[in-house]
């Protein structure tokens, strides 16, 4: 027999559930005023997305008035069309009649609204969406108001926010602009949501885990090792601790794989499902680390609050939000390490890349633990297969230059509940016209992409979560790249640049190879929809920028770009057309109600198409 293991304890969330203990921060931020501004808010926003989808067609009288029937009543609003098409409900113009009563005109008084969730039911009832799945998204949609309304009442300035951590910024932020449920996370209930939702604000202390290598799958970069990651990511003494009880349970420390675990997904899923595991002592629980974590916008990864220079931890927390469970693939986190190396190397020697400053954070290090019973099952659903693991990124403030700072490019649409953009409070902290400003950014964002598309054939999505915008007293100055290892993809057309691609990236992306037309959309509609469309929109009402104006400033960087690089790229321009006249429409929304709904599939969901939007990188007519 082995030696006798001790026991270790391993703490849990404190939770608390008993009638005592309803006097909670929850309850109190739900008071009228904001509840009622945050329902218009999220009523609003549906109405806007789901007519961008071509999910709803209401009736819009003049250009400018929405009138919506429905089974309950008569929905109406104000409505203002974008430049790219779109149409915008304004919150404070909503207003509802139920069936069968106030029939006496348009001077009489209008019901209550009641809340978002009752009246997307019926809307999703009429457009023929499954009951489960309207039933589904009823409890994400209460979940995501729940959320808002506690950021309408708590919520700090925009100015406040310019010299703040960016983690700290997230924290501020009101979840995805395009998909309507964008904070269901289907799996937390109300005291999770006040331990590990960014907006919440609450520090979180990880648990570690020690696992025999037998079990345990690691990759590194070849500058660093996994101990190594693990040392610089705790500490010395910490690092130590951990050792010594890895080895008094029976394992080898200078062997044997750490791996840190989010407390939702040990209580959750590891210490249920892994059981077997723990009994026999391939996995040791090592009990909870010393470092404060705060999760960034992206709910499962984590920055150390007193360390913001440590890497970033991402960590599977499987809830279900915005489409997916929020897992770590196998295969993807295994991979990169070596993804890291092919792209920080192209950025590292090409001339015009490192002229922009681009950086790529990189995943430097990663742990997966595979469940051998999930494993067996063929078509497993895909979350069952990406419970524990971990991923080491790096953060960006040693990237930073003296002076410089870095927010995401999310934080640019962010709207104080004053109704301040933070776009705003930098241009005012810039100096600068807001129209020289939009011209900075589109300079700083826009040149490494269309190098990294044109010249390179890869592409990622470079959404609001995805990036950040380093700047320097308010002026834009970089792109950051935070996340590019789950979306990167390659062109499936043979291309020179990646011939010589190391033959495990290349299988890493086997299943991401793909036709130009095809890669060209992840730009498209990760950062030209995703964020810019909103900046726009923003620039336009709140900014003295008219839209056309902020998009001539962007088709002025292609034109640049092109220009500059006629003669060795011009033909990668046609292969990659980014000025056609439209371009497909991804719909977000449209995944969950029509395609997916609830289902616990065995891949993760692909988005599809349904009609064209107008390209605003198009030439004038």
């Amino acid at each position: 027999m082995g030696p006798e293991r001790p026991s270790h304890n391993v703490p849990t969330v404190q939770d608390h559930r008993t009638a005592e203990n309803m006097d909670t921060p929850t309850i109190d931020a739900l008071r009228l005023q904001p509840w009622t501004r945050a329902n218009r808010e999220l009523l609003a926003k549906a109405l806007t997305e789901f007519m961008y989808e071509e999910i709803i067609d209401p009736d819009v009288i003049s250009h400018e008035k929405l009138v919506y029937e429905l089974p309950g009543g008569t929905l109406t609003a104000r409505a203002k069309q974008r430049s790219m098409g779109w149409w915008r409900v304004d919150p404070e113009s909503l207003s509802w009649r139920s069936a069968g009563t106030n029939q006496r005109g348009e001077d009489a008084a209008a019901d209550d609204l009641p809340d978002t969730a009752q009246v997307l039911a019926q809307i999703l009832t009429a457009q023929g969406v499954k009951p489960a799945t309207t039933a589904g998204l009823v409890s994400e949609l209460m979940s995501t108001l729940l959320s808002d309304t506690w950021q309408v009442g708590r919520g700090r300035p925009s100015a406040e926010l310019t010299g703040l951590e960016p983690v700290l910024v997230e924290g501020e932020l009101r979840g995805h602009p395009w998909i309507v449920a964008s904070k269901g996370r289907i799996g937390f209930d109300a005291v999770d949501f006040l331990s590990y939702a960014p907006e919440a604000g609450s520090d979180l202390r990880l648990l570690w885990l020690a696992a025999d290598p037998s079990i345990a799958a690691t990759r590194s970069i070849p500058e660093i090792g996994h101990h190594q990651v693990v040392l610089e990511q705790v500490g010395a003494s910490e690092f130590k601790r951990m050792r010594a009880l890895a080895q008094l349970a029976g394992l080898d420390p200078d062997t044997c794989v750490y791996v840190p675990v989010h407390p939702w997904q040990w209580t959750n899923r590891i210490l249920p499902l892994h059981a077997g595991e723990l009994a026999r002592g391939t996995l040791i629980p090592l009990g909870e680390g010393l470092a404060r974590y705060r999760p960034q916008l992206a709910i499962r990864t984590l920055t150390d609050l007193d360390h913001p220079e440590r890497r970033y931890l991402k960590l599977p927390v499987s809830v279900l939000n915005t489409s997916v469970y929020r897992g770590l693939p196998r295969e993807r986190t295994l991979a990169a390490p070596a993804l890291t190396e092919w792209l920080t190397g192209i950025a590292r020697s090409d001339a015009f890349l490192q002229e922009t400053g681009v950086v790529f954070l990189g995943e430097v290090a990663s742990v997966s633990i595979a469940h051998p019973a999930y494993e067996a099952i063929p078509g497993v659903p895909y979350q069952h297969t990406e419970m524990l693991g971990a991923i080491w990124r790096e953060s960006v403030q040693p990237h930073l230059r003296p002076g410089e700072q870095a927010v995401s490019l999310a934080a640019l649409l962010h709207v104080d509940p004053e109704g301040v953009p933070f776009t705003g409070s930098l241009i005012k902290q810039s100096g600068l016209d807001a129209a020289e400003w939009f011209q900075r950014l589109h300079g700083a964002v826009l040149p490494p992409l269309l190098h990294m598309l044109y010249k390179y054939g890869t592409m990622f999505s470079p959404h609001g979560q995805n990036c950040m915008i380093a700047h320097h007293d308010g002026v834009p100055t970089r792109l950051v790249v935070k996340d590019f290892v789950d979306d990167v993809a390659i062109c499936s057309r043979e291309l020179p640049e990646l011939r010589d691609m190391d033959p495990q990236v290349r299988t890493a992306l086997a299943d991401v190879t793909l036709a130009p037309e095809t890669l060209i959309k992840y730009l498209q509609n990760g950062l030209l929809i995703c964020v810019y469309r909103y900046l726009a929109e923003i620039g336009a009402d709140m900014l003295g920028v008219p839209e056309a104006t902020f998009w001539s400033l962007a088709r002025q960087e292609l034109v640049d770009y092109q220009e500059r690089f006629e003669g060795e790229l011009s033909e990668r321009f046609t292969m990659f057309d980014l000025e056609t006249p439209t371009f497909p429409k991804l719909c977000l929304n449209r995944l969950r109600l029509f395609e997916r709904g609830y289902a616990d599939d065995p891949e993760r969901p692909v988005i599809t198409a349904v009609g064209v939007v107008s390209n605003p990188l198009a030439p004038p007519r």
